[in-house]
């Protein structure tokens, strides 16, 4: 493995959070999708979404769809959901198209929202988060 980014897309903080922790984890610097940074070529690129209404923030799929083919190898996703339900299949099916290896499993934690999971995601959630992303470094290396 040569090369790892995480992005992040997060209106709250929580997916923010998650995405420092796994960026902890590989040894890297968690970039804000809306902040101006330029993706290189990228051996496994994690990427970290809010769900809002049952769907991926607008701005994560439009950044997807701007990815340049052949650039990224594999990705790997994750989520925050107060409702704690997996709603990155657009963002996978998207990524597929591309024809980038997407891992099979994806991190889904639950995200505060209004009164609904306070204090989430805590330290047990964050160390779930850094734990998925040694698993996953170790399955695109071998």
């Amino acid at each position: 493995m040569t090369s790892v980014n995480v992005i992040y897309q997060s209106r709250k903080g929580n997916t923010r959070k998650v995405a420092e922790a796994i960026a902890q984890a590989c040894g890297v610097k968690a970039i804000d999708i809306n902040e101006p940074s330029q993706l290189g070529d990228t051996d496994l690129l994690f990427i970290g979404m809010g769900v809002y209404a049952g769907r991926p923030d607008a701005s994560v799929m439009d950044y997807l769809d701007n990815l340049p083919a052949g650039k990224i190898r594999g990705a790997a996703l994750f989520s925050t959901s107060a409702t704690g339900r997996d709603r990155t299949e657009l963002a996978v099916n998207l990524l597929e198209h591309k024809h980038i290896t997407v891992y099979p499993k994806h991190l889904l934690l639950k995200g505060k929202f209004l009164w609904m999971n306070k204090g989430m995601p805590d330290e047990a959630e964050l160390e779930k988060a850094r734990q998925f992303a040694r698993e996953v470094l170790d399955s695109f290396a071998g």
